[in-house]
């Protein structure tokens, strides 16, 4: 028994005539006649009681029909549930998102879902360092990452989503508040900081914009995640250097952000991707990334 032949079975029972289902079906009534005895056979029972002027089921056709009906319906609702899986529309992908990229994370989710909402997106905000093991280990179909995070080679690509600043954070009672950013006052100020370890591209970066300014920070506390650092600063721990877009993304109460003027404060943001990625599902969403940002 197949599901052709439970068609051709549903066919003549709508049409009562073997030759008009046979046509609607786009095969001969030979053929059709062939496929409803080759079914009868496998149930052991006749279907159809036929003669020269007319067809009727059988009482054992009348039972088989609902079963026959919801066979097709069946099979017809996993051929289209497969399809859409192996086309992306439905489906999951994965994404790995340092916190400061919230905004464009956000911006990417909501025209995606509109358009694919069948489609389950599993994300995962990571620390500097889980992003670059995730990105060797090709562990996820997506990268919301700093550029310099990417590994270096043909393994991956990826599009400038965005740019961003590293600012001075200080408590809000501190001195420096409405007052000129002057490095070579902050020699004897306490430094907080995430270790090298867990965020090393934020870690690099601040110090490069320290030593460029001649200034050593003097380091006293330091955190594996840039939103513990901000925390602390509007705790009185310190000063810190941190990305802009994090005070967007978190309430720090009592912490005033101040500019550290030059073009080395900037970042570049990226969306990066495994360039033999299979996942159909991930291929509609980099359709999307390019819409937004490939400009």
């Amino acid at each position: 028994m197949d599901i052709n032949q439970l068609k051709y079975f549903i066919a003549v029972v709508e049409t009562l005539n073997f030759t008009e289902a046979a046509r609607r079906n786009g095969i001969t009534q030979p053929a059709i006649s062939h496929h409803i005895g080759e079914l009868e056979k496998f149930l052991g029972s006749k279907l159809f009681i036929r003669s020269r002027r007319s067809v009727s089921l059988t009482e054992s056709g009348k039972k088989f029909l609902p079963y026959a009906v919801e066979m097709v319906e069946i099979a017809e609702k996993a051929a289209f549930q497969v399809k859409q899986m192996e086309d992306g529309y439905k489906g999951q992908i994965s994404i790995a998102a340092l916190t400061t990229s919230s905004a464009v994370l956000s911006s990417c989710l909501s025209s995606f879902s509109s358009k694919y909402p069948d489609i389950n997106v599993d994300i995962n905000f990571t620390s500097g360092r889980s992003q670059v093991i995730a990105m060797n280990k090709a562990k996820y179909d997506f990268h919301f990452a700093v550029e310099e995070m990417v590994p270096t080679g043909e393994t991956f690509d990826y599009l400038v989503s965005h740019r961003d600043r590293l600012v001075m954070a200080v408590p809000a009672n501190h001195h420096l508040v409405g007052q000129p950013l002057d490095f070579s006052k902050l020699h004897n100020e306490r430094f907080v900081t995430v270790t090298q370890t867990d965020g090393p591209a934020l870690y690099n970066e601040i110090m490069k914009v320290c030593s460029a300014r001649g200034y050593k920070p003097k380091i006293t506390c330091q955190y594996d995640r840039a939103e513990a650092v901000l925390l602390s600063v509007g705790a009185g721990l310190g000063i810190a250097i941190i990305p802009e877009a994090l005070s967007k993304v978190f309430y720090a109460e009592n912490v005033v952000f101040i500019d550290i003027p030059g073009e080395d404060t900037l970042r570049t943001y990226v969306i990066a991707w495994h360039r033999d990625m299979t996942n159909p599902a991930a291929h509609l969403f980099l359709k999307v990334v390019k819409e937004l940002f490939d400009k």
